[in-house]
């Protein structure tokens, strides 16, 4: 072949390259995961920030989907009505656009739609169980898009056990679809006024989690605050600091009440209380803070009440464990974790109803107690601080390899233990997603173009 074939040859192939290159640029959106905001058309024309939060998302490599009641005909829907339409639209929508995470971002109560928690009923006494059920609210049910959660056709979601539960072949399998979060908006047409503080509040959230997401400096992150109630409690802060945050040169900031309790180091302080929880808070800005103690709608005994989060610093929001009961209760439209979301936390992980386990010393890491809300602490913040996973990707994948040890009462913490927030946010990523790939993958289009071009030299020589 002559020189001048050569070069000719060698510009049909560039030109070929250049096509390939421009095509799949084109297609960018093939290689990326999908990011899912569900809403309501109300919240979408009154919020000043969704559409920027949609746009956000996009620049981090995700193919965004928005939708709204209009898309699976949930107007006017409300209770288990609302939340198995939205559960069947996702069904088919997981599936259409690859959605890893979920954002549901719409008013939690069961009362009101069309974006509801699910009743869940996990503590199953039909199946030897010595508690009474009791209806849990949770967005787990829309995490797992095949299982039948009402294998036994009872009429009540996601029972423990396998002869009168939920649980077997086709049932509850624990392996989750997405990654879920919400963003509670309360109110509506019928009480406006706390609509339009709600978006308000949602529209301070989205910024708060954009600039999160793009921040530079991050260092002040790595420092956990730990409060335990009850001298018999502060096993939870020293198992969680000793196993978890000293190995991986994480600092820590504990509360106790420790007073006549022999520890090599004592705590910051040795009184638990609220004063002493939101002076800690403000002296370091810790990028975790977790809990072990009662609780209720609007507190956690002896750590945190929803008067004192409005008071927090709001520049450098903590992710949290809040082991105790009710925090997320959704019906209270004021309830802690939510107040924490508003105001100094960037995302929260309560429960929606009570919780059980351990009030006494208990191994954390061990199967027996790995379910109980302080194990489950602890295999939460080993997800976010030292596997850096994002915190939807950390609360699924907790619930589907922690062990349950055929306890109905450790089913019914994994049914209430809810985020409130952003899946995707990660406490160590500040320039790209968790755990997806970026579209398109540079290092796909490299090696495709050097094949490409590695393939034309090679024909050229024939």
């Amino acid at each position: 072949m002559h020189k001048q074939s050569f070069r000719l040859f060698n510009i049909i192939c560039l030109c070929g390259l250049l096509d390939f290159l421009l095509q799949t640029l084109m297609t960018a959106n093939a290689f990326a995961a999908g990011y899912g905001i569900v809403t309501t058309s109300e919240i979408r024309a009154t919020s000043t920030m969704l559409s920027t939060f949609e746009s956000h998302k996009a620049s981090r490599g995700f193919n965004v989907q928005v939708f709204d009641e209009n898309d699976w005909g949930g107007a006017g829907l409300t209770g288990d009505t609302a939340a198995e339409a939205l559960r069947g639209f996702l069904q088919g929508a997981h599936q259409q656009h690859d959605l890893q995470y979920l954002l549901i971002v719409g008013d939690p109560r069961d009362s009101v739609g069309p974006v509801p928690m699910k009743t869940l009923y996990p503590r199953n006494p039909d199946d030897g169980s010595n508690f009474t059920k009791v209806p849990v609210p949770s967005d787990y049910y829309y995490a797992d898009t095949t299982g039948n959660w009402d294998l036994d056709g009872d009429n009540e979601y996601g029972e423990f056990g396998s002869i009168t539960g939920d649980f077997g072949a086709g049932g509850i399998d624990r392996d989750h679809e997405m990654y879920v979060g919400r963003i509670p908006v309360y109110g509506s047409a019928n009480n406006q006024s706390q609509f339009i503080q709600s978006v308000q509040d949602l529209d301070h959230i989205l910024g708060k989690t954009i600039n999160y997401q793009n921040a530079t400096d991050i260092s002040w992150r790595n420092q956990t605050l730990i409060a335990a109630e009850g001298s018999n409690r502060l096993f939870y802060g020293e198992q969680v600091r000793d196993d978890l945050l000293q190995p991986n040169g994480i600092a820590d900031y504990r509360v106790y009440d420790s007073i006549g309790v022999p520890l090599s180091d004592p705590p910051d302080a040795n009184v638990c209380s609220i004063p002493n929880v939101k002076a800690g808070w403000d002296a370091t800005n810790p990028g975790i803070v977790t809990w072990l103690t009662h609780g209720g709608g609007t507190g956690a005994a002896a750590v945190m009440n929803t008067s004192t989060a409005a008071t927090l610093n709001d520049d450098f929001p903590v992710m949290t464990w809040q082991a105790s009961c009710l925090n997320s209760k959704p019906s209270n439209t004021n309830n802690l974790s939510y107040e924490l979301l508003v105001n100094g936390a960037i995302a929260t992980v309560g429960f929606t109803e009570i919780s059980h386990g351990p009030g006494s010393e208990v191994d954390l890491t061990s199967d027996w107690h790995i379910s109980g809300i302080a194990g489950l602490g602890y295999g939460y913040i080993s997800r976010i601080a030292i596997d850096q996973l994002s915190v939807g990707q950390a609360l699924m994948e907790l619930k589907r390899d922690s062990t349950l040890f055929n306890r109905s009462w450790y089913w019914h913490n994994h049914v209430g233990a809810n985020l409130y927030g952003d899946p995707e946010v990660s406490l160590f990523d500040s320039s790209g997603p968790a755990g997806v790939i970026p579209e398109p993958s540079s290092l796909i289009l490299l090696v495709s173009a050097l094949f490409m071009f590695g393939a034309c030299r090679r024909g050229r020589g024939r």
